[in-house]
Parts: structure tokens; C-alpha cells; sequence
């Protein structure tokens, strides 16, 4: 009797599904105690709690923000003449499946899927201490399953050395960061680097525009200063450049000649923002921006350089209840965008051009066991034929925009210390300009939804 290949390829996935878990409990059992960074929990003896929201990484509550901003120097130092206290490295996993429609990338291809095969995504190998009384690390390594395979490269560093002045009746935190990725060095989830959603399954397409801010993690070093003036008012100024030569340890296993962005130059970030804390409540406001020069051709970095000027402003609000906790948060940047490389290359259709994006999200804790968040996103943009256009049907009328609207509906459930798994839903209802009732493409937004289930485990 004939077998329905069919029935293989379900066993064959409820075998990967069994293996995945398997893992994953095993996993749960020889990890230790871990807290969100596993190395500075040991380093401070404090519970993931403490610096985070319900548990819940990334998401900072003030003694978290304040612990980094004051160079990750709480706590005792990994080793010292009496011998070594803890283990200053940590391990990250992730592992799920996703169920997606019909996703298409940015020029609306068909993207490679696996619709509902449980596979493993990454695995990062953190390094996070307390250096001295006055500096302290954040090193990650990540390898990653990208098709066509596994690849492994420096994933965030943050290197802080700070002091604290008394001048009066006030108090002064002045100090050093250098890092690879404009904006992974803040302490609030409105910023490129750690807004929400904080992650994502690899086969959602996400939005086609992107601020050039948001584009240049792992591809870049920095060194900057920053002041603190009475944990209400802080100022920063960095200047960004390529991660070549001396920063080149910060993208180790990052090849700028892949299509990577090669900035041209120095380039300067700025952060400004105002804190204030009345009881179980946070209040912030701020604003950021980056003036980058980025060269056409990574593989060939000479000549005029692109360049894209990001300003925005950010706000969030925090109510941290003995049991329920509350953030909601907001961000909205705006790019101009002047090609003065890639216009002369046919890359882009026009010299000039903008972008504009609006993040909006709510998270809602409960008794560090539960969260739930939910958000809005949006980008419009200048229209750009060559940069956004999508290859479509005789007769589509296409706008050759990136404007993109959309929602994530997330809920996580923190199983132990060590293990948080999430549900995550992300919807479109306009893509690359396009919206439901556009003739002659044979696909709406909503082909691009997923809905992502994710188990992520620190020891």
C-alpha cells in the first residue's frame, strides 16, 4: 500500500518538534539560577526582576537603567587576589515555528519558509562584568541559523567607564562608552536598538524602510561621553565610524563586503532625554538623531557617500505596582535622505528623499509570570521606483513607496528564571504602499502576516 508523502512530512516535523522540546528541558534542568543577563545576575546577586520589567528581557526598570548607566559596576568583581567569585559569561538559546500566509520580502518576492517546522534560531555566548570600581563590559557572540546555514558573529558590545562627581548638593555621573551599534548603549525601549517588538521570527518581512540609525548594528565602533545630573537630566555625544581597523574586534565575523552599510568618515549620534520618578511612577522624554555618510558600495568605499540626517523624539511611562506593572512607550523619527553616491549608480530614482517612522506600545506585567504587550507601527516615506519598487502584474498601479502599517500582539509566559516562552502575532494592513484592495497583484498586505511561537532560554 502506497504511503502519503504527506504523512511523512508530518511525522518528520512532530519528530523535530519532539527533539526541540527535549532540548529545551534539558536545558531547564542543568541551567543554574539565571536571571535575564546571566553574568551580572551573579555579579549582583539580584533577581531578573530587579532590572527588568516582570523578568521580562529587555525591558529596564530604573535600578536596571541606573545599573547601566552607571557603567555595570553594582556588585562584586569576577575575580580579584582572593580568586575568581562567578562566572562572567552567560548562554542564550532560541528555538520555535512560525505559520505564515504567503510572506513576500520588500520588492514582494516570495520569501524561503519553513510554515510550521520547529527550528532552532540562535545561540549567543554573552560576556558581562564589572571590569573595576570605575568600567564594566557587555560582549556577545551569536551564531545564528541563516540560510543557507549557520553563521556566527559579534552580536551587541557596550564598553562603559564612568565616575560620579558631588558639586553642591547634586550629584554628577560623567563617563566613557564605546559601542557598535548607535542607540544600544540607552537605557529605554524606544530607541532603534531595543524598541519593541525586541524580536521577531527571521520570516517576517518586517517594514521595507528602515532608518539609516536603525541599520548599523555589528558594522560599526564608537566612542562617546556621557553626564548624568541628579538621575533626572543626561546629555550624550558619540561619534560612530566603520568597524574596520581598530574597532574591527567589535564586528569580528561581519563582512562589510556583503552589503553591509560602510560609513564614510566620522559620524556623530547625540541622545538627550528628561527622567522623572514620583512614587510607582516614571516619566521620560527625549530626543535623539545621527547624521551618517554611507558609501554606495560596501565592496568599493570611495567616492560620494549617501547621506541620511535622523532626528526624533521618544517618550515612556512606567507604573511599577508591587504586582501589576505598566509601560507604555512612544518614538518617531524623521530621515532625510540626500543619494548623493547611489542617485549617479541607477540605484535610487530620485536625489532627494525622506522617511518617517511612528512606534507605538504597551506592555502590561503581572505578578512577574505573564506579560502582555500589544503595538503600532508605521512608515511613510518619498517615493523611490528603484529602492522600493515591487515587480508586479501589466497594469498594477504601484505608489513605489515604503509606506507600511501594521501591529504586534505578543504574550509571554516566564516558565522559570531560565525559560520564557511567547506567542507573537504581527499583522499588516498596508505594505510597501500597497493595500487590499489594490487589482492585478494577486496579494493583499495580510499576506505577510506570521504568527510566531518562540521559547528563549538563558543560563
Amino acid at each position: 500500500m502506497p504511503v502519503d508523502p504527506s504523512c511523512n512530512l508530518k511525522q518528520a516535523a512532530i519528530t523535530k518538534l519532539i527533539r526541540a522540546l527535549s532540548l529545551i528541558a534539558v536545558c531547564i534542568c542543568i541551567a543554574p539560577n539565571a536571571h535575564a543577563l546571566p553574568s551580572y545576575a551573579r555579579q549582583t546577586g539580584q533577581r531578573c526582576a530587579a532590572c527588568h520589567v516582570g523578568g521580562n528581557w529587555p525591558q529596564l526598570t530604573p535600578w536596571g537603567r541606573f545599573f547601566k548607566l552607571a557603567g555595570y559596576t553594582a556588585g562584586k568583581s569576577f575575580v580579584n587576589k582572593e580568586g575568581l567569585h562567578y562566572a562572567p559569561i552567560g548562554v542564550f538559546g532560541q528555538a520555535g515555528l512560525t505559520w505564515a500566509a504567503q510572506p513576500n520580502d520588500a520588492q514582494g518576492n516570495p520569501v524561503v519558509t519553513q510554515n510550521g517546522s520547529p527550528e532552532a534560531y540562535q545561540f549567543t555566548g554573552e560576556f558581562g562584568t564589572k571590569l573595576s570600581d570605575f568600567a564594566g563590559i557587555f560582549w556577545e557572540y551569536q551564531v545564528a541559523n541563516q540560510f543557507p546555514g549557520w553563521k556566527g558573529v559579534v552580536d551587541l558590545v557596550d564598553i562603559r567607564a564612568t565616575h560620579f562627581l558631588h558639586p553642591g548638593n547634586h550629584e554628577l555621573l560623567i563617563g566613557f562608552d564605546s559601542n557598535n551599534n548607535p542607540s544600544v548603549q540607552d537605557v529605554w525601549n524606544t530607541v532603534p536598538a531595543w524598541r519593541y517588538p525586541f524580536y521577531t521570527s527571521p520570516q517576517s518581512p518586517g517594514q521595507p524602510g528602515s532608518p539609516m540609525i536603525g541599520s548599523l548594528s555589528q558594522q560599526t565602533g564608537s566612542v562617546g561621553v556621557e553626564a548624568l545630573f541628579d538621575r533626572k537630566f543626561y546629555a550624550e555625544f558619540s561619534e560612530y565610524r566603520v568597524g574596520t581597523d581598530f574597532f574591527r574586534w567589535m564586528t569580528a565575523g561581519t563582512s562589510l563586503q556583503n552589503g553591509a552599510n560602510y560609513l564614510k568618515d566620522w559620524n556623530p549620534y547625540w541622545r538627550a532625554y528628561w527622567t522623572k520618578t514620583e512614587g510607582p511612577n516614571v516619566f521620560m522624554a527625549g530626543v535623539l538623531g545621527m547624521h551618517s555618510n554611507v558609501y554606495p558600495d560596501s565592496s568599493s568605499p570611495s567616492g560620494p557617500a549617501d547621506t541620511f540626517s535622523d532626528n526624533g523624539f521618544d517618550s515612556q511611562y512606567q507604573y511599577l505596582g508591587e504586582t501589576n506593572k505598566l509601560t507604555l512607550r512612544g518614538s518617531y523619527m524623521y530621515e532625510q535622505q540626500s543619494w548623493n553616491g547611489s542617485f549617479p549608480l541607477g540605484n535610487v530614482s530620485s536625489l532627494k528623499g525622506n522617511l518617517k517612522t511612528l512606534n507605538l506600545n504597551g506592555s502590561y506585567a503581572l505578578h512577574e509570570a505573564w506579560t502582555f504587550t500589544g503595538g503600532f507601527f508605521l512608515s511613510n516615506g518619498s517615493s523611490n521606483a528603484a529602492l522600493y519598487g515591487i515587480t508586479a502584474p501589466a497594469g498594477a498601479q504601484l505608489t513605489a513607496k515604503p509606506n507600511t502599517t501594521g501591529y504586534v500582539l505578543q504574550a509571554d509566559r516566564t516558565i522559570t528564571q531560565n525559560v520564557v516562552a511567547s506567542l507573537q502575532y504581527t499583522g499588516f494592513t498596508k505594505f510597501n504602499g500597497l493595500t487590499s484592495n489594490i487589482d492585478g497583484l494577486g496579494r493583499k498586505p495580510s499576506d505577510n502576516n506570521t504568527l510566531w511561537f518562540t521559547v528563549f532560554f538563558a543560563f
